[in-house]
């Protein structure tokens, strides 16, 4: 008789582990009628940022990083995109990114006019691998991306140290890692500028949005002017200084994040722990891992938990037959992003635009070994979300594991059809 439940027996998890997201509550629910009520539902007028819900989350937000400004917007994506016109990346410019991320990281580029250059991943921590950045650098180099995938840190030190030794802006995409720390300073305050996805998905959201922070007075004043269809504060209205969208957030959302904000820093905490807990509990399965800890994360604000699978361990079964049996077993479960941005349409059929600088490369010819192997055949992505349902939960999840490796025999089979 069958054990494992993707061969007829029981799971671990009856009915399958599930994420309760998005959380709020009463305070949520007023901030929205507040907003409602008082008639004003977007934002013209910055002149006072006390008296808007938005100026109100930008300065939260800023205080929340360590950085003294911040420009609230639409989107992850237009965070990108202003975030790197404000930095000087202008048409024919390059700009470093990773090949493992969301397609936003590279595409923010092309709307530049710039081009992108992807870049290969370090083997046990799927991040951004400075060596390799170095080696792209030319002569047209204008930013380094780097991007915290699945909220674990770059490299921050390596990556500041070859951008000033090239003069390069640093822009870092956050948009997986609210709250996580390299070495206790928070991401997005170590590059020049740092950039925030708001939408549903993240660990902080109102639906859609994103966020731009820095330090810097100047490039906070281009953040804004961008945003804002290229106006200037105490200027008249109809004054336009830069050619430019309108990417302004609505009040309803920034009224959402200052409570979703709220209890951030706790969630955060709650995923941190649960996530340590099972990253130890995988660490004594042969087979499984979870990524290599650095010491210098002093705090990870999880996107996804990101499990290392060495089919090895598991008599030669590939991954996706794993995570099949694990799913079975009722651990939600996936592959991350699937395939390396340039292998998308988008890059291999070079759907740019007449004209666009990014033309001149065959991005089909691309090849970064490692993100090719650790998208078809190691990372497995577990939500962030289940994370909050702490330390047991965890523990159920590391049961489905160990199952699946005591019965690996019947994985075997499962693999051959059997």
């Amino acid at each position: 008789m069958a054990t494992l439940a993707v061969k007829g027996g029981k799971s671990v998890i009856p009915g399958g582990m599930k994420a309760s997201w998005p959380v709020f509550d009463e305070a949520d629910k007023q901030a929205l009628i507040r907003v409602l009520e008082s008639g004003k539902w977007g934002r013209l007028s910055y002149e006072k940022p006390e008296d808007s819900e938005v100026g109100k989350f930008e300065g939260e937000f800023s205080r929340f990083i360590g950085v003294r400004h911040g420009v609230a917007v639409t989107n992850g994506t237009a965070a990108l995109e202003i975030a790197l016109r404000a930095g000087g990346v202008e048409s024919g410019d390059e700009v470093i990114v990773p090949a493992v991320t969301f397609i936003a990281t590279a595409t923010a580029v092309l709307a530049v006019n710039a081009i992108p250059i992807f870049v290969d991943m370090v083997p046990d921590t799927y991040q951004l691998d400075p060596d390799a950045v170095e080696k792209a650098v030319t002569e047209k180099t204008r930013a380094i991306v780097p991007v915290h995938y699945a909220g674990y840190p770059v490299d921050m030190d390596r990556i500041i140290e070859v951008a000033g030794r090239h003069g390069l802006l640093v822009v870092e995409d956050c948009a997986h890692a609210h709250g996580s720390e390299w070495r206790g300073r928070r991401v997005g305050s170590i590059g020049d500028l740092g950039c925030f996805s708001l939408q549903s998905s993240k660990t902080l959201n109102c639906g859609e949005g994103g966020i731009i922070v820095t330090d810097s007075d100047d490039l906070a004043a281009k953040c804004f002017s961008y945003h804002h269809i290229g106006r200037v504060p105490g200027r008249p209205f109809y004054e336009h200084h830069l050619a430019a969208g309108n990417y302004r957030m609505t009040e309803f959302q920034g009224a959402l994040l200052r409570t979703q904000l709220a209890r951030l820093g706790e969630q955060t905490e709650t995923r941190y722990r649960a996530g340590e807990h099972l990253a130890k509990r995988l660490g004594e399965i042969d087979g499984v891992s979870a990524l290599r800890r650095d010491p210098r994360v002093t705090n990870r604000g999880y996107y996804f938990f990101v499990v290392r699978y060495e089919k090895d361990g598991f008599g030669g079964v590939h991954r996706d037959v794993f995570m099949d049996a694990l799913r079975a077993e009722g651990v939600p479960c996936g592959a991350g992003y699937g395939v390396p941005l340039y292998r998308n349409p988008v890059f291999t059929e070079k759907r740019f635009g007449r004209g666009h600088p990014a033309l001149a490369l065959d991005y089909s010819a691309v090849r970064c070994p490692v993100a090719d192997r650790v998208l078809a055949e190691e990372q497995i992505t577990l939500n962030t979300h289940l994370l909050l349902n702490g330390i047991g939960a965890m523990d159920q999840i590391a049961d489905a594991v160990q199952k699946i490796k005591d019965n690996a025999g019947e994985l075997g089979e499962l693999a051959r059809g059997a």
